[in-house]
């Protein structure tokens, strides 16, 4: 087995990690958390802001782990803050279970800086050539990274969240986002009113999902654009609905009864599909 440079979790270390769990301290230290060996993998290998990466034990004997972490460039001292690279750090499964967020911990997870851009540097990135994705009070944290996984997928340039939206590096939306943060620059605004004026002050149509819009399949957006999706419970709000250039809609079955909405994520593949892929 390779010698990697692991050090034992300290207690210090392990209250910060811990204390990641809650919505406060990851906005305290600017921090997240993402668990299991995909998901590390991925932020690896997309060179994102990885700060530790917390493996047990028995982790620490699996082939499958070791060949990820000896490609993980890691420092060799644990108590040198400024060193370029992660600081991997080895601890007990009780412990693990203690740092994690789900029943039944693979066993690895990484600390990773939470990385945000500002709304005016997104539109103008997304002016010279791309596409942005807004949440307007998206609240569920599944539905949310499901959404980012999807814009990633599909070659969206950013993605801004409005009020009432589920903070973008939960942990919940970290796992269902499955490294999609590392392909999307990534905003958070109180006013998505405001950033949408940003858009259309540089030309950008702003596209919006609504019951009463243009169908889908019928919709020819102009590229580069805005999309900008709502609750399923409320839809868009009105500072979003007065600044679009089109809403676009996706029909269902005249016949249904029982399904009142289609679930925000669902429709954001649709969509997005159109936007961007179709």
């Amino acid at each position: 087995m390779p010698d990697l440079p692991a050090h034992p979790l300290s207690n210090r270390r392990r209250k910060d990690v811990a204390s990641l769990q809650r919505r406060k301290f990851r906005r305290k230290h600017g921090q997240t958390i993402i668990e299991g060996l995909r998901a590390v993998t991925s932020a690896l290998d997309a060179g994102a802001p990885v700060t530790d990466v917390v493996v047990t034990d028995e982790a620490m004997r699996n082939d499958s782990v070791v060949e990820v972490l000896t490609e993980g460039g890691f420092v060799t001292d644990a108590d040198a803050p400024s060193a370029p690279g992660p600081t991997l750090w080895t601890t007990e499964a009780d412990v693990m279970q203690e740092l994690s967020g789900v029943a039944s911990p693979q066993g690895v997870l990484a600390v990773v800086k939470r990385r945000y851009s500002g709304v005016r540097a997104i539109v103008d990135q997304v002016k010279g050539g791309g596409f942005l994705l807004g949440l307007d009070g998206v609240q569920d944290p599944g539905n949310v990274g499901t959404i980012i996984r999807t814009a990633a997928w599909f070659g969206v340039t950013a993605v801004v969240a409005g009020p009432g939206t589920a903070g973008l590096y939960g942990p919940k939306v970290m796992r269902a986002g499955m490294g999609g943060h590392w392909d999307l620059s990534l905003a958070r605004t109180d006013d998505l009113g405001g950033a949408l004026d940003a858009c259309r002050s540089a030309s950008l149509p702003v596209y919006g999902a609504d019951l009463y819009g243009t169908r889908a399949a019928d919709w020819q957006p102009d590229q580069p654009s805005a999309l900008v999706l709502g609750s399923e419970a409320h839809g868009l709000s009105a500072a979003v609905l007065d600044r679009l250039t089109e809403p676009v809609a996706i029909p269902g079955a005249p016949e249904r009864h029982g399904a009142e909405s289609l679930n925000v994520a669902v429709a954001s593949g649709i969509l997005v599909y159109e936007w961007v892929g179709g």
